[in-house]
């Protein structure tokens, strides 16, 4: 029986001590904070220390993506093991299965969920998997006949080595997660990895205005069709006024008018052209794609409309957790605007985000780790702010200085970490302090 490791008990970790156990493996676990998982009840698998870790002779360590390169127990397991993501461990273990693997900075899961919703409305059973839901290996093992709408991390194709989806899609690359990979460049290479092994009878869905995406365009071996909200493109998807155009092949037709959508936001289009693109490769219909379009809703805590308070118009945009996300977020509206921000220092410039609040910004209300590198850049670009301990303070502070026809908008450029456990959590709990205010 091969012997495997799954370093760390999260939710890929679990996912993939399940599925191993039940495909014969012999699986070793190891968690610096837990021997014992009450979700692996029933299953068989063996936790070790840290001291015994290299005392095996593992085929393979499985690493929960959240773990860094330059974790200690990482170099040590390297130099014996090989080790892998779940995702590189998903495509050894189901080959055959169908997937539409999506990456990005920002808009991977929007998309990815946009793919997963006009694939069920054609009729097909699709599932969201990877970076958002359950474990991708899991619902691999047990939905052997869905369509697997994957979104993939930086850190989880970090650790690939023959992963190659037949469909993928790069929605942007800017700065983030620096503080995870130590330079731009790896960051960016691991994004890449997406399509580094894809060759000409692979397809390709890459954000035409994005520079580094650009600037890689020739390395590409897929076939590749491009999106752009800034002009016409040669193949695929573009946003023209307030209409959104398909091209290929010599057909160049309108396929709906964003007025009809229930989203909004130029990067939403964006995300949307990128999930009609890689379902018009999978093989719907234009007709069910332009259904399924109309009636995708916006996802929690994604510019969420969370509700009207005495004519202020209030969202929920807590997955804003780079400058890139959040600035995009502000331009989604042209109206006066205070915005509660900050939370955990990612080591990335917030100048862009601040120099665009500064438009149609009212109050920047700043909370987190982030809080004075956010207030000096406020002073230096003449911003309003004001300093709050927590998000029931910041609320508190933004309805002292909210007025009918405003925007109220959580939208932090950072992650949650050091005051939640994570972005819903902190979504969550912005909701909760807005519901107080009802009446």
């Amino acid at each position: 029986m091969k012997k495997v490791l799954v370093y760390g008990l999260g939710l890929t970790g679990i996912s993939a001590a399940k599925t191993l156990d039940k495909m014969g493996y012999d699986v070793y676990t190891f968690d610096k904070n837990k021997k014992e998982v009450k979700e692996l009840k029933g299953y068989n698998y063996s936790p070790i220390s840290d001291s015994e870790i290299c005392d095996f002779d593992f085929e393979f360590v499985v690493k929960s993506p959240g773990i860094p390169p330059r974790d200690e127990v990482v170099k040590k397991l390297s130099e014996k093991y090989e080790i892998i993501s779940d995702i590189e461990l998903s495509f050894r273990l189901f080959p055959e299965e169908k997937i539409i693997a999506t990456t990005g900075t920002n808009g991977k899961t929007s998309t990815t969920s946009m793919i997963s919703h006009i694939l069920n409305e054609s009729g097909r059973k699709a599932i969201s998997v990877g970076n958002i839901g359950e474990g991708i290996l899991w619902q691999m093992y047990e939905n052997p006949s869905a369509i697997f709408s994957c979104e993939l991390s930086s850190f989880q194709l970090h650790d690939v080595s023959t992963y190659k989806p037949h469909i993928a899609s790069i929605t942007n690359i800017t700065e983030d997660h620096i503080d995870w990979h130590g330079s731009f460049d790896d960051y960016i290479n691991s994004k890449l990895n997406i399509s580094r092994r894809q060759d000409s009878g692979d397809f390709l869905v890459i954000n035409h205005d994005d520079p580094i995406l650009e600037d890689h365009k020739a390395d590409f071996k897929a076939k590749v069709y491009e999106f752009s909200s800034k002009e016409e493109v040669d193949r695929g998807a573009y946003l023209k006024g307030s209409s959104i155009f398909f091209k290929d092949q010599g057909k160049n037709i309108k396929l709906m008018d964003v007025d009809d959508l229930s989203i909004i936001g130029r990067h939403n289009y964006e995300n949307l052209m990128a999930a009609i693109l890689a379902c018009f490769i999978y093989g719907v219909s234009i007709e069910d794609i332009i259904r399924g379009s109309k009636s995708f809703k916006s996802i929690e805590h994604r510019l969420e409309f969370v509700t009207d308070i005495r004519g202020v118009k209030i969202y929920n945009d807590s997955k804003g957790t780079n400058v890139d996300s959040s600035v995009k977020a502000i331009q989604s509206f042209d109206k006066p605007m205070v915005i509660i921000a900050g939370g955990y220092d990612k080591n990335i410039d917030y100048s862009p985000y601040v120099k665009e609040f500064k438009k149609h910004g009212k109050l920047m209300v700043i909370i987190g780790q982030t809080t004075d590198k956010l207030a000096s850049l406020c002073e230096a670009y003449k911003v309003n702010y004001k300093k709050a301990k927590d998000m029931e303070e910041a609320v508190k502070i933004s309805f002292d200085n909210l007025e009918e026809g405003d925007i109220f908008l959580l939208s932090p450029a950072s992650a949650s970490w050091g005051m939640y456990r994570n972005f819903e959590e902190r979504g969550r709990d912005f909701k909760e302090k807005i519901e107080k205010y009802k009446g």
